[in-house]
């Protein structure tokens, strides 16, 4: 990771303004901010930080996409979450001064900018509703967690996989005339991690959505979801409601 000792201070404003824990600063405490702050480099492949890290540093992506990784007792990688421009992590290890546990590896080059701990306790620690903005992330965080535990705890690799896009969809999809995009790489082996199943058996189910016109496979790696997806997904989850019911 290498310190850029100059970016656009005008872009770098505009993607963090933007972003929900900053709403209630001002614009002076803002720019105040952003003068304490630098912005890093990261090289694509590159690991920003591992699960037990203390850096105790809080990540603001400028640009690119990392992804947020368990690493198994047997060293393989399961891809937990996804974070893009206008996104941040590291800041649960300045709240409680513990470290993160996930290691965050970078998709593609990345520009960062990067808080201290001296910087946020300084403008969040006495800004009550700049924390509460912060808590309803990590609220929100834990609760894509279980969505994710729950979808491992189906009992067929398909299930699991079209429950997966369809949050994807959801979280990370950009509409278009034909379907929605999922906009993130996503590899057979990133899926097969996602949801604890072989490389082999989510190949095999993605081609047969693909063969039943349910996906297209974009370049870089991107999935679409066409109509009959939803309509199978659709379909899939009112059989789920009626056995409930």
């Amino acid at each position: 990771m290498t310190i850029r000792t100059s970016f656009d201070p005008e872009m770098t404003k505009k993607i963090v303004r933007a972003i929900p824990i900053f709403d209630n600063f001002t614009d002076e405490e803002f720019s105040a901010l952003l003068e304490k702050t630098k912005v890093y480099k990261c090289r694509k492949g590159e690991t920003i930080f591992l699960d037990d890290d203390q850096k105790q540093l809080m990540y603001i992506i400028l640009k690119g996409r990392v992804k947020v990784v368990e690493i198994t007792a047997d060293g393989q990688e399961r891809v937990m979450a996804f974070r893009q421009r206008g996104d941040y992590f590291g800041e649960m290890g300045l709240l409680d001064g513990k470290t993160d546990s996930a290691t965050i590896i970078a998709m593609e080059p990345c520009n960062m900018l990067l808080l201290t701990k001296s910087v946020f306790d300084e403008f969040f620690m006495e800004n009550n509703r700049a924390l509460q903005g912060l808590i309803s992330v990590l609220c929100r965080r834990l609760r894509e967690s279980w969505v994710f535990h729950n979808i491992i705890g189906f009992k067929d690799a398909e299930s699991k996989i079209r429950a997966t896009l369809a949050r994807y969809g959801k979280t990370l999809g950009i509409k278009d005339s034909s379907g929605v995009i999922i906009n993130t790489t996503l590899s057979h082996q990133s899926i097969a991690d996602r949801v604890q199943i072989t490389r082999e058996t989510a190949t095999r189910a993605l081609k047969r959505m693909r063969d039943q016109d349910e996906i297209e496979i974009l370049a870089g790696r991107r999935i679409k979801l066409l109509p009959a997806f939803f309509e199978k997904y659709a379909q899939i989850e009112m059989c789920k409601v009626l056995k409930v019911d």
